[in-house]
């Protein structure tokens, strides 16, 4: 047997308790972890990406990189786009982004206060199977008739195990809370930043004609033909029939 399965021996039942508390806070630890910090080094490319192709392209050539952008942003930088379609300033495009930036960082949340929850009651539990163990050692003293250390040996094992095992634990969560809260923070201001950095690029770069008609399509809130031009790219006077320069209208003499 070894020295871990005497442990859970002693411990009782409470141990497995601990046990699922510690693995299930492990779990959910790393799975964040890595979602967090993978999505705070895909950010970077992102927005090198934004700025390199702000300085030689139009805002038609931003959208493709929008559509890529990693972990829930795609949708936070096409809203950007959408607001410079309408010519909005560069105040009105980050409140859209910032908006919906929010949402993200929901999402981005999600775990952290399950996580300290779990090492909020890890010592809880940890107590309840110190009360076992005493009870354990009473029954003991009980049977016996006696309270020799031979007949409370096991009991007091047991509680005194479980309360080690729920101290540890809950250190251990209130430090992976603290790493994950560390990691979170560095991500929602990665965030934050590329959706400055964005809303400075798409103020920046002026929109195209081709913007108003296919390649917003699937975003839902351009209209094909918006923004003053036509459908096919054709002004929208000349569109709907008005006169246009250089036409001159015939002349009829008075009666």
């Amino acid at each position: 047997m070894t020295q871990l399965q005497h442990l859970f021996a002693l411990g009782g039942p409470t141990m497995w308790a601990i046990a699922g508390l510690a693995v299930l806070g492990a779990c959910l630890f790393f799975e964040r972890l890595f979602a967090i910090v993978g999505l705070a080094g895909q950010l970077h490319d992102t927005e090198r990406q934004l700025r390199e192709t702000a300085l030689r392209g139009s805002l038609a050539d931003l959208v493709p990189v929008c559509r890529a952008a990693p972990g829930g942003m795609a949708p936070v930088l096409l809203r950007g786009v959408e607001a410079a379609l309408r010519r909005a300033p560069r105040d009105e495009v980050l409140a859209e982004m910032a908006r919906d930036a929010r949402r993200l960082n929901l999402r981005l949340k999600r775990g952290l206060g399950l996580l300290a929850t779990l090492g909020t009651m890890a010592p809880f539990v940890g107590l309840f199977g110190t009360v076992l163990g005493i009870m354990e050692a009473l029954r003991a003293i009980g049977k016996a008739g006696s309270g020799g250390l031979d007949v409370v040996a096991t009991g007091v094992s047991e509680a005194l195990v479980t309360t080690a095992a729920g101290i540890l634990v809950a250190v251990v969560m209130v430090v992976l809370h603290q790493v994950l809260r560390g990691q979170l923070l560095r991500a929602v201001l990665e965030v934050q930043v590329l959706v400055e950095d964005a809303a400075d690029q798409f103020a920046r770069v002026a929109p195209a004609a081709s913007l108003a008609g296919p390649a917003l399509a699937p975003v839902g809130s351009v209209a094909p033909g918006g923004f003053g031009l036509a459908a096919h790219g054709a002004p929208a006077a000349a569109a709907s029939g008005a006169p246009t320069a250089g036409r001159e209208e015939p002349l009829h003499a008075a009666g």
